[in-house]
């Protein structure tokens, strides 16, 4: 069976046996911070396992998985992998072991006609009821039943005695293999019946969950009779396309299989949001595809074959039928991953002697090994991603013994922080206040499409702070939940509106509003009386603030589509806020704006409003709403029925929120700025209607200011320039007149400075910038002396140091790199530099008096030595 079709064989079993089908979650969790990535088919089921969401008892998916503990693993074994798929079967205090057992069973013996005697089964050693679904229920042989620990066998690993707090159950387990004891594991059932406390006690749950797993891959390779997940016949297509530009990789089959799975998990990734950068999952993102890019490099002999982002068309054709995001954004991800490679090529082409140096001067000041490989070395495999293979290949160059073993004790700690940063943090559940402040409401009818006005509004519940009240006075703050609602409650971007609330001797000022589940959450001010459930009320939006509101948003529909015509389709909507006074708008795209097309954009958006379009909305099926041409906005989850926005031709997007009549009601749109948010990412920010009146007039006033304040003619460009001319050369002057002025006072410092070992102690207080700075040095150095320098500067609140020295002293085996990290730790500051200059500064302004008796005395020994060999 292929694993398309096991896929889909698995989701249909379930349906078939009453389970709603839900789509994969994104690889992002979106309110889930204890999660980087999504790693478990349960992760989006934690309200439904809790009890507090209750529409649904029982769920089935194929989710999307990422988890980073064992990258080093991910090719060496057939199993491992970084990205994978994981099938699940869910109940929220419906059937619980035996329905689960009997459906497991059922499904792997007769939907994929495994027999029986290839399979045999775990449990938790004091789960008897399980063993007793197996045996007399199943009939499996005892034989064939292990009972297993709490360290295999339970849910989180070992939770008994480990924790975490919260839900947790024993688990059972279903093997492929002739021996019991031995084979692959396909399917973990997880009866999570018990509430761990902190006490280490086991009180059972008062809703028993199912939460199942099995592996798409590790099962799709049982079925197709191979060893390895990487050889199914979905890698099979990937590793074809692999070895189209890998020439002659020879037998490096670990390497091939870590390089498909980096590929895809990228891919993945990048598809749903996460971007390589330099911190949380951005940081894992550019690892792994630094990692890839190490294989790479070994597979085809040198850098220039190693190309990813190749592999990306490959992916997107053979997973895009399930995860359509991929073939959509194929070619953001593929630039993105190609521009990522150029930067490590980069990192590799200067890092590669950088590391040769310090290890140079490592061996030449008899660091110790253990400090030497964790603070030098492994920074440049872990931070830079040089292969490990490269490390060693210098540490031989240069005549340093490298211990494996301390690399490999970094390595295992750098592992365990990163499981501590990927798993589920403190408890596994977050009890959220939400679902138990909404329970047993419907939701919140929303007429704001039609009206801002709504004088029948049945108040259902009231919520002070955290907890569920009564009533509301004059003067306290609380949350109002009424049947309908004209009020649009935050989401997809827009801003949630603000408005009154009013019934005969009360009134309240609706500060923000906010989705509570499903239902609209009205943040008021009580002003005047006191509000009890059961009662009706009048809801009025600020219709002023509305207005401005829908003039952005349906700006911001323009300016989509704008940006999709003048800069390409790969352009995407991957961020916005819609405000009352501004929009922003966030996208895919891989280098600046030029001024031209940014004007382009601001014209074409600007014709669209002067055209007056009238816009057309109506809600039907999703996916006829996508065979229509409709865009989907990034991060936003639809439901089966869909609202579509078109204007004219020009823009049809899915959207629930809220838009004007006709684009002409925008008046004018405005770009205030544009600039980049993070690799692939750019940001627009614009006005529309009066503020962008506002905005033109103040610019207009501001540049008749100038224009009168440096009596400028009606010739602007041409005067401003003139001036800039003159200011230049006025610089130029000054400069030159401090520089003769620095040069001489160093000639004279350099004469009266003091010796060690015929090396001049040069140290010289100072006032000027870094271009002054770096001319002394190079002064320094035509002056046929042998010195080492400390220049400082001191401002308001900080003091920056540089060290320099001449060019004989770093050859005998100075670093002044090294020397200023020693200073570094003296004053608490940063900075780095070569062997000959190096700068840094701090804002402990009190060291700076001690810093110059501190360098000479710490560096004299030195001196000394080096000079008497």
């Amino acid at each position: 069976m292929k694993t398309d079709a096991l896929r889909q064989t698995y989701l249909d079993f379930f349906k078939s046996k009453g389970h709603k089908m839900f789509p994969s979650d994104s690889l992002v969790p979106a309110d889930d911070p204890s999660l980087l990535f999504t790693g478990a088919g349960m992760n989006q089921f934690k309200p439904y396992f809790l009890g507090l969401k209750k529409d649904v008892k029982r769920a089935t998916s194929c989710q999307k998985c990422l988890r980073t503990a064992d990258l080093d693993r991910v090719g060496k074994t057939a199993y491992h992998h970084s990205f994978f798929e994981m099938l699940g079967n869910f109940s929220f205090g419906d059937y619980f072991k035996e329905g689960a057992i009997e459906w497991g069973w059922e499904f792997v013996t007769r939907a994929l006609g495994l027999k029986p005697d290839r399979l045999w089964v775990s449990v938790y050693a004091e789960d008897d009821e399980a063993f007793a679904i197996w045996k007399n229920k199943i009939g499996l042989p005892e034989s064939r039943i292990v009972r297993m620990g709490a360290e295999d066998n339970f849910w989180p690993a070992n939770a008994p005695e480990d924790g975490p707090n919260g839900p947790c159950g024993p688990c059972s387990e279903i093997y492929v293999g002739q021996t019991p004891g031995k084979g692959v594991e396909i399917w973990n059932l997880v009866f999570t019946q018990f509430d761990r406390q902190p006490d280490g006690s086991l009180p059972p749950l008062p809703q028993k969950n199912i939460d199942t797993g099995m592996g798409l891959e590790r099962t799709a390779a049982v079925l197709q009779g191979v060893e390895s997940n990487f050889d199914t016949d979905n890698f099979r297509i990937l590793r074809k396309q692999l070895h189209e530009f890998i020439q002659n990789p020879g037998n490096q089959v670990a390497r091939e299989n870590a390089v498909l799975d980096h590929a895809r998990a990228v891919t993945f990734a990048i598809a749903d949001g996460a971007y390589p950068s330099n911190e949380g999952r951005g940081y894992v993102v550019r690892k792994i595809i630094r990692l890839a890019n190490q294989h790479l490099m070994s597979l085809c002999h040198s850098g220039r074959n190693a190309s990813l982002h190749r592999l990306v068309p490959a992916i997107a054709h053979v997973y895009g039928a399930m995860y359509p995001e991929l073939t959509a954004r194929e070619k953001t991800i593929s630039t993105i991953i190609e521009k990522e490679e150029q930067a490590f090529m980069e990192i590799y082409k200067t890092q590669v002697p950088n590391l040769r140096h310090k290890l140079e001067n490592v061996k030449k000041t008899f660091v110790p090994m253990t400090t030497w490989v964790k603070t030098v070395v492994f920074p440049y495999y872990d931070t830079y991603g040089l292969p490990l293979e490269t490390i060693i290949e210098i540490c031989n160059e240069v005549g340093m013994e490298f211990d494996i073993d301390l690399f490999n004790q970094s390595l295992d700690e750098q592992r365990k922080r990163s499981r501590e940063s990927s798993k589920i943090t403190g408890e596994i559940f977050s009890k959220s206040a939400v679902y138990t402040l909404v329970d047993g409401l419907a939701p919140t009818q929303f007429l704001g499409y039609d009206s801002i006005e709504e004088n029948n509004a049945n108040l259902l519940r009231i919520i002070k702070g955290e907890s569920i009240v009564s009533e509301l006075r004059e003067g306290e703050r609380g949350v109002l939940l009424f049947d309908r609602s004209p009020f649009y409650a935050e989401a997809g971007g827009q801003v949630g509106d603000t408005g009154h609330v009013t019934m005969s001797g009360f009134e309240a000022e609706v500060l923000d509003t906010q989705y509570l589940d499903r239902c609209i959450g009205h943040q008021v001010l009580v002003k005047k009386g006191f509000a009890m459930t059961a009662t009706r009320f009048r809801l009025v939006v600020d219709a002023e603030r509305r207005a401005d509101i829908m003039k952005n948003h349906t700006a911001t529909h323009l300016l989509h589509s704008a940006l999709r015509k003048v800069l390409g389709e790969h352009v995407k909507q991957s961020g916005s806020l819609v405000a009352k006074d501004y929009l922003r708008f966030d996208f895919t795209h891989f280098s600046a704006v030029e001024p031209a097309a940014l004007a382009r954009v601001e014209e074409m958006v600007n014709a669209e409003i002067r055209k007056n379009t009238t816009l057309q909305k109506k809600v039907i099926g999703k996916e006829q709403a996508l065979k229509e041409g409709a865009i989907a906005f990034f991060g936003e989850k639809y439901g089966d029925e869909v609202r579509v926005v078109s204007i004219g031709d020009f823009s049809t997007e899915l959207c629930g929120g809220t838009h004007l009549e006709s684009t002409g009601q925008i008046g004018l749109f405005k770009i205030v700025s544009e600039g980049s948010i993070q690799a692939g990412v750019r940001r627009i920010e614009a006005v529309t209607g009066h503020w962008a009146e506002n905005f033109v007039q103040e610019a207009v006033n501001e540049l008749q200011l100038i224009t009168k304040e440096l009596s400028l003619s009606n010739n602007l460009i041409g005067n401003i320039q003139q001036k800039q001319k003159h200011i230049k050369s006025l610089k130029s002057k000054l400069f030159n007149i401090i520089d003769k002025k620095m040069k001489e006072e160093t000639k004279k410092r350099l004469k009266d400075a003091a010796e060690v070992n015929g090396v001049k102690q040069f140290y010289m207080p100072i006032t000027a910038d870094k271009n002054l700075i770096s001319n002394d040095i190079q002064f320094l150095k035509t002056q046929n002396t042998s010195f080492f320098g400390l220049f400082v500067s001191s401002y308001a609140d900080k003091f920056d140091y540089t060290i320099a020295a001449s060019g004989d002293l770093v050859l005998s085996g100075w670093d002044s790199n090294i020397f200023l990290k020693q200073i570094n730790n003296y004053v608490g500051g940063n900075g780095g530099g070569k062997a000959d200059v190096a700068s840094g500064g701090s804002k402990n302004i009190q060291k700076k008096d001690e810093l110059y008796n501190y360098f000479i005395t710490g560096t004299s020994n030195f001196v000394y030595s080096i000079k008497s060999k």
